[in-house]
């Protein structure tokens, strides 16, 4: 005869603490984030979909919804985590601001070069946003980038009371200028060289160009021996 199990046998799937809710995988998540990255680089948010990513990655359309559950959603995901990059990079950017102005911008340099470095489609992906004028998109990078900012332009005022930055400039407006040359300069880099020069090489030659033209655009006397006087602010005619 079999025996019988005792009252409440069966039951031990639904007794002691509740199985954990799964979460989804981080890998699959940082591979369909880096996808997304690349393709609205490549072609713009606007148009790209839900399955050109799921594709890229090697998911179905249903996989990718259950880790980022609308096309809105990964566009915010992906904007979030530029920003997270960024600010990353600050910290580092921080410390490159000590020393002489030329010896400050060379080491600025060195982290915005590793910044773009690491994340190549980054700096393409921004001017995508700031193109399309996507106000909420625009919004949450214009914070997440502020700190950058501010840092910069705080740096080029304490310059101009040490006399190695040109008087005449507004802290503000030139590092929109710098800023802007150098997003333009990382974005089309990978799109462009010069005949006969290989794309190493140019890519050399183009980011040591930009310093020379940011050294000169900022300094009251660029390349100077130390100990040299500070040369008097040129008047903005003079400069033009």
């Amino acid at each position: 005869m079999r025996r019988k199990d005792p009252p409440g046998a069966g039951d031990v799937k639904t007794r002691g603490p509740r199985a954990a809710r799964k979460t989804p995988s981080a890998e699959p998540r940082e591979r369909i984030l880096q996808e997304a990255t690349r393709l609205i680089a490549e072609r713009g948010f606007g148009a790209i979909s839900v399955n050109d990513v799921a594709q890229a990655v090697g998911l179905s359309k249903q996989a990718l919804l259950y880790h980022y559950p609308s096309r809105e959603a990964l566009h915010e995901a992906v904007v979030a985590s530029l920003i997270e990059h960024s600010n990353r990079h600050l910290l580092l950017l921080l410390g490159a601001f000590s020393g002489r102005g030329e010896e400050r911008l060379e080491r600025a340099m060195g982290q915005i070069r590793e910044f773009f470095d690491t994340d190549p489609h980054a700096a393409r992906v921004i001017l995508r946003e700031l193109l399309d004028g996507d106000r909420t998109q625009v919004s949450r990078l214009s914070q997440g980038v502020e700190p950058w900012l501010r840092l910069m332009a705080d740096t080029l005022r304490q310059g101009q009371l040490e006399g190695h930055i040109r008087q005449e400039l507004d802290a503000e407006a030139a590092v929109a200028h710098v800023g802007t040359l150098l997003l333009t300069t990382f974005a089309l880099l990978p799109l462009e060289g010069w005949p006969g020069v290989n794309d190493a090489e140019w890519r050399e030659r183009r980011l040591g160009e930009v310093v020379r033209i940011i050294e000169r655009y900022l300094f009251t006397h660029a390349s100077a021996e130390p100990g040299d006087p500070p040369r008097p602010a040129a008047s903005r005619r003079q400069t033009k």
